[in-house]
């Protein structure tokens, strides 16, 4: 690496992500030295770090995130941005603690520029990006600039950005997953929503109490709360959440009960006694979805829309990919594309939003979990399942050990499973297959949407032949 002389002070960004990548931008705008390590190689790595040497910043690419490599002008190092990937228990992370080197992440470093801003923070294990988007939505239709940003892929360096570029934000709606509010401590919204909280990321925050104090961090930081009574985790620890608005997709609650905005026997939602607008309005299916509603209309009704405001905006939302998305349907058959879906409850969401059965396809990698309330509903509303990848015989040892006897299919890849799936169906005059895999993308794919996308095309291509 070269030397850099006469420099008093680097600041380095780890990963050449998105996030990485308008870190770095960010940082050479403020006139800042910036230096980016990236481990890997690739086309979209490449631009990134084409475009960020044009304006002076150096790029190391397939070079390994090391202690080593900083100790020659360790006393010159500002800060050093780290990747939402890299856990705090890294041990060149600890190592350059030792040395008193700062280490923040991409979201706390936009948030020294974005923080007088008003922030809604989004956090949750299902759900987040949902809510993020159709909040944003809501917000923009009424003309309200209040982008979407954070971990539903817009860094917050992007606005940060722009923002010494005079674009002017009004609210900045903000996805944060428990990675990101784990390396961003300083992060202090006006309004937090907690959209659902099951296990998820234990391999790296080892205990669901680390999980949950993590995302209750954003909460208690936030100057009001959003909470969904519907999740049981999150109702059975509100004596350890700190006083909020609540809300509930179920009619029999009433005005009477904890919950602030709800579902009326006629199908309004309401704030208390006051009827807003009509559910059917609303065209996402999923009682899942009712509640991402319910939390995005609070937000908006604490930021000073109307019912009315709302529900006008609600008429051009649309749905965003690899979430219960249909991408094929004719009169016998529906293929919905359900990607985002990398844990068990997340399908169990999904699958109880469908009337009927379906055949469905799951696998990738595996995630901690509660694997038996799954299985149970897959019993009950699946004709048969499809499995795939790495973890596809230990999620068969699952089904066959909880009981389940419909069919099972083991294949290696998901192109494999597409080509007989779609045939099984038509056979058995099954009408709906659900590709929800339960587990993360990353034994065959780069991310959800690279899975969700691959899907829709070897679909596609069925049909076309």
């Amino acid at each position: 690496m070269k030397e850099n002389i006469n420099i008093k002070k680097l600041n380095y960004v780890i990963g050449l992500g998105k996030s990485g990548f308008w870190a770095a931008k960010y940082l050479n705008s403020k006139k800042k030295k910036v230096i980016v390590i990236e481990s890997k190689n690739s086309k979209e790595i490449t631009n990134y770090k084409n475009e960020l040497e044009n304006i002076g910043v150096e790029v190391y690419t397939n070079t390994s995130f090391e202690f080593k490599i900083f100790i020659p002008q360790i006393d010159k190092i500002e800060c050093i941005v780290i990747s939402p990937g890299i856990s705090l228990e890294n041990k060149t992370i600890i190592q350059l603690k030792h040395k008193g080197i700062k280490i923040i992440g991409e979201v706390n470093l936009g948030w020294n520029d974005l923080k007088s801003i008003k922030w809604v923070g989004i956090t949750g294990t299902n759900g987040k990006t949902t809510v993020t988007d159709l909040l944003s939505h809501i917000l923009c239709s009424n003309n309200i600039n209040a982008p979407a940003a954070g971990n539903i892929g817009i860094p917050i360096c992007k606005y940060a950005y722009q923002q010494n570029k005079n674009i002017k934000l009004d609210w900045l709606v903000a996805e944060l997953s428990s990675y990101q509010i784990e390396i961003s401590a300083k992060i202090k919204p006006k309004i937090g929503i907690w959209t659902t909280f099951t296990p998820d990321h234990l391999e790296r925050h080892k205990t669901i109490k680390n999980y949950f104090n993590i995302k209750n961090k954003l909460l208690k930081d936030s100057e009001y709360r959003i909470y969904n009574h519907d999740d049981r985790k999150l109702r059975e620890s509100s004596n350890l959440l700190c006083k909020g608005i609540w809300i509930t997709s179920n009619s029999n609650t009433g005005i009477n009960s904890k919950c602030d905005y709800w579902i009326s026997n006629d199908r309004f939602v309401m704030e208390k006694e006051i009827k807003l607008f009509h559910l059917n309005i609303f065209k996402l299916r999923g009682k899942h979805n009712i509640q991402n509603l319910l939390m995005a209309t609070a937000a908006a009704r604490k930021i000073g829309l109307s019912g009315l405001q709302i529900s006008q905006s609600l008429k051009s939302y649309k749905e965003l990919p690899h979430r219960l998305e249909t991408i094929f349907k004719n009169k016998t058959l529906e293929i919905i594309n359900d990607s985002k879906a990398t844990n068990f409850d997340s399908t169990i969401a999904s699958i109880n939003s469908i009337n009927q059965s379906s055949i469905l396809i799951s696998g990738g990698r595996i995630k901690n979990g509660n694997y038996k309330s799954w299985v149970d509903k897959l019993i009950e509303k699946t004709d048969a399942i499809f499995l795939y990848g790495e973890s596809a015989e230990v999620i068969r040892q699952y089904l066959m050990e909880g009981g389940y006897k419909n069919n099972i299919f083991v294949f290696n890849t998901l192109k494999e499973v597409v080509k007989d799936v779609i045939q099984f169906a038509k056979n058995e005059n099954k009408k709906i297959i659900l590709f929800s895999p339960s587990c993360s993308s990353f034994d065959q794919f780069k991310n959800y949407e690279e899975r969700g996308n691959i899907f829709k095309s070897l679909v596609s291509e069925s049909f076309s032949n």
